[in-house]
Formats: C-alpha cells, structure tokens, sequence
C-alpha cells in the first residue's frame, strides 16, 4: 500500500497564560517572525483573546509544520521566561 504526499497542512495552537497582559507582551514579540518568515516553506498568523494566544500555521508539508511549531513552541517559552525572570527580578530586589 503506497501513501499519498500531503500537498500542505495546518496546525491551530492556542496557548492559554496568565494574563492578557503577557498575551500582548508575546504576540508583540513575536510580530518581527510573522512579518518575516526565513522560508517560504510556512506561514503563520497570530492573535489574542483574552489571555490566549492564537498561532495559526500553514505549510506546505508536514516535515515544515512541524519545525514551524517547535519554532513558535520555543518562541512561545522564551519570551514567557524572560518576562517571568524580568517580573521575578524587579518583585524581589
């Protein structure tokens, strides 16, 4: 039995976080690699409700669905680290 290639693929993730405050802090980081992707291999968009955060990808395989989410996972982390140390540091001098 042979299986047929995907032609593109999509992934919703929706992320839920503490405020809504640091929903906007992400997404507000995270413009610069919307706008400018490195490939052309996928694309994303993102907004906010509330608290969640909204990455919407497409892509044209699934090999690139998947790098684009692990991006967008470990971007996602990053930015809620450093607020989170920034926070921790600035609430206990």
């Amino acid at each position: 039995m042979t299986s047929k290639p995907v032609q593109s693929a999509s992934a919703t993730l929706s992320i839920d976080l503490e405020s809504d405050e640091l929903a906007k802090m992400i997404r507000f980081a995270l413009l610069p690699e919307i706008d400018a992707s490195p490939t052309d291999r996928a694309a994303a968009s993102i907004s906010i409700e509330g608290a969640t955060l909204i990455i919407k990808i497409t892509a044209g395989d699934l090999t690139a669905l998947r790098a684009a989410m692990n991006s967008y996972l470990a971007w996602v982390s990053g930015c809620k680290m450093a607020v989170e140390s920034v926070t921790d540091t600035s609430q206990n001098p």
